[in-house]
């Protein structure tokens, strides 16, 4: 009655795949559980086939129940394979998510529809009839054709809707599986003595199993660890729904000792470690991302840092490749699930940074079982998004904080601080932002921006009526290195009819390292008639025979030398006050906090005077309000 020569060869060929799939590691995602159920049913459905058409050609030999036990597993595995296809393609779009979750819970009920037919079938004889006669099909057996072509339909236009996050390779993969199924359920109708239609699932499977569950698409190259691909799928599965905890790892230094040991010893030595973690650490999942960085992922209960003390340990042993021993160092980064970060890409993008800072900075071996944190790094990129949509629209605040006379306690001066604020409208320490823009080159952008600001603040106020002489702007280390930076402020200065010697120039110690090309920086602003202060002395490395090589009016003595002297007097800063005057310079005190320390820096000689005592750093309005009146 039926022929088997299709369905025999699909079997063994299904059975290998499955053991092939069972024996390579795999991520534990709903994806590949799905397509493992899917692996399931199909060999079951393929099975239950085999014995029910056998038997319904013998079915004289065989008791009537068993005939329909045979036929009622076979039926209800094909509605079960179906429906598991249909999953798995809305797995891969990723709509079982919230946002798309009542497509889960309307698309069952036609499943379960169809198999209550079936089920149904013993006393209805909905889908196939069994008399002394044999295997007939019943009335309503076209039910299970219209199964099979809405979940095909279905399938097609959840494609068509949500496919358009899908790469090209993945849509057309998802469409051939589609079309695969539905010219096996052709054939099926036009050749219903063949057992056909499994072998197109069979193809389909492959093609699922090329594309998207190859258990090799998702294993690293250097070892038996996953790879960066499976890291991001199993974090878009988890976030949100399941508590994790991460335990990042890198090798320090790592480019350094590959240029030491060569390329080949260090993709063995990746391969030991890949090795060595998921042997020493069976209950978490273990990733190898790139250039030597690692991630350990496992439940809340996950315990990271006995995890470190225990890699720490090993890394005390060096690692020995079949050629060399290599000695390597390891800085950690650990992080959970709901304590940093609002997606996936956030998340593994801000990881891989500090896993890159953790590789530059981790100390020696014996201090590096604490883990960093990353939730630090994700501020900092918080930050650094902030202070680009300030630079991009222009809206870096200036704060002004006044220079005091030491003698009479008037405001004499000022000094235009930059600000930005975050997504909530509160103030973002400097301290915070200066170091980024520093890092980041985005220092020369703000550093622009204050002294345009500060210009324009100028020309709409008379500084005369407000009693103050000038505006001190701060001049970055990479202001400096900008050979146009001369002629562009002299350019603001024309723009907005400034003086020159209504702006001073702050410089801080570091500029000082390149010495020719500050000098002549320098030449070139003083030549456009700009004045310039030192500013922060005594918190870097400049000495006095360095200073004395500038031509600077104004020296700020840093606030930790200041708090110094308060701490234990001598007469080292008080010296050192006469020999900056000796030199013809005005000396500030910055960080004054108090009137004691007012009084006491007046009395040593100091000309000016700026802290919070005096004022905070306060808005251009507010320091009008504060000092307008008093002009």
């Amino acid at each position: 009655m039926w022929n088997f020569n299709f369905v025999v060869p699909s079997l063994m060929i299904l059975i290998i795949l499955l053991l092939y799939y069972l024996l390579r590691p795999r991520l534990p995602i709903r994806m590949n559980r799905t397509f493992l159920v899917l692996l399931v049913l199909e060999l079951m459905t393929i099975f239950t086939d085999i014995l029910s058409s056998t038997a319904d050609e013998y079915f004289d030999l065989l008791p009537v129940p068993l005939l329909y036990v045979l036929n009622l597993a076979f039926f209800a595995l094909y509605v079960g394979r179906i429906f598991w296809f249909y999953l798995f393609t809305l797995d891969v779009l990723g709509l079982h998510d919230k946002p798309h979750r009542w497509i889960y819970q309307l698309t069952p009920f036609v499943f379960l529809l169809t198999e209550a037919v079936v089920l149904s079938t013993p006393l209805t004889h909905a889908v196939f009839l069994i008399d002394e006669t044999g295997y007939h099909r019943g009335t309503l057996y076209s039910v299970l054709y219209v199964c099979a072509f809405f979940y095909l339909f279905a399938a097609l236009v959840l494609l068509v809707t949500y496919g358009r996050g899908l790469s090209v390779f993945d849509l057309v993969s998802l469409l051939g599986c589609q079309l695969i199924l539905l010219m096996g359920n052709v054939a099926r109708i036009l050749l219903p003595q063949y057992l056909v239609m499994n072998t197109f699932c069979l193809m389909a499977l492959l093609v699922l199993y090329l594309s998207f569950e190859n258990p090799d698409l998702y294993i690293s190259l250097r070892g038996s660890a996953f790879n960066a691909r499976a890291f991001r799928d199993l974090l878009n599965e988890w976030n949100g729904k399941k508590s994790y905890q991460i335990l990042g790892m890198v090798i320090c230094n790592y480019n350094e000792k590959r240029g030491i040991y060569g390329s080949f010893q260090m993709d063995q030595s990746v391969v030991l470690i890949n090795r060595y973690l998921t042997e020493t650490f069976p209950d978490a999942l273990v990733f190898y991302l790139r250039n030597g960085c690692f991630a350990l992922v496992g439940g809340e209960r996950m315990n990271t840092e006995l995890m470190c003390r225990r890699i720490a340990h090993r890394f005390r042993q060096s690692w020995n490749t079949k050629d060399t021993d290599l000695t390597l160092t390891a800085g950690f980064v650990q992080a959970s699930s709901g304590s940093c970060c609002d997606s996936v890409d956030r998340l593994v993008n801000t990881l891989l940074i500090a896993l890159d800072s953790a590789g530059h900075s981790a100390g020696p071996q014996e201090d590096i079982t604490i883990p960093e944190t990353i939730q630090a790094i994700d501020r900092d990129l918080e930050v650094k998004r902030v202070l680009e949509r300030a630079l991009e629209e222009d809206r870096v605040e200036v704060f002004l904080q006044p220079l005091i006379d030491a003698r009479t306690r008037r405001p004499v001066a000022a000094e235009a601080l930059a600000r930005i604020r975050g997504e909530d409208g509160a103030l973002i320490s400097p301290a915070v932002f200066v170091p980024l823009a520093e890092k980041n080159g985005r220092i020369i952008p703000l550093g622009s921006q204050v002294f345009r600001k500060t210009c324009a603040f100028i020309r709409e106020n008379n500084l005369t009526e407000l009693g103050i002489s000038w505006i001190n702007v701060n001049l970055s280390p990479l202001q400096c290195m900008n050979r146009n930076l001369a002629q562009s402020f002299s350019n603001v200065l024309l723009e907005y009819d400034v003086p020159a010697d209504a702006i001073h120039l702050e410089i801080t110690e570091e500029s000082m390292i390149d010495y020719s090309l500050l000098q002549s920086q320098i030449e070139a602003l003083q030549g456009e008639g700009f004045e310039f202060a030192l500013d922060d002395y005594g918190s870097g490395y400049s000495n006095l025979t360095r200073v004395k090589q500038y031509p600077f009016k104004h020296i700020k003595i840093d606030m930790s030398v200041v708090r110094d002297y308060f701490w234990q007097r001598d007469q080292l800063l008080p010296t050192l006050i006469q020999v900056f005057k000796q030199m013809n310079c005005s000396v500030t005190a910055e960080g004054i906090e108090n009137a004691e320390m007012a009084d006491a820096l007046t009395e040593i000689g100091c000309d000016y005077l700026q802290g919070f005592h005096f004022s905070r750093p306060v808005p251009f309005d507010q320091f009008l309000e504060l000092y307008g009146q008093k002009k």
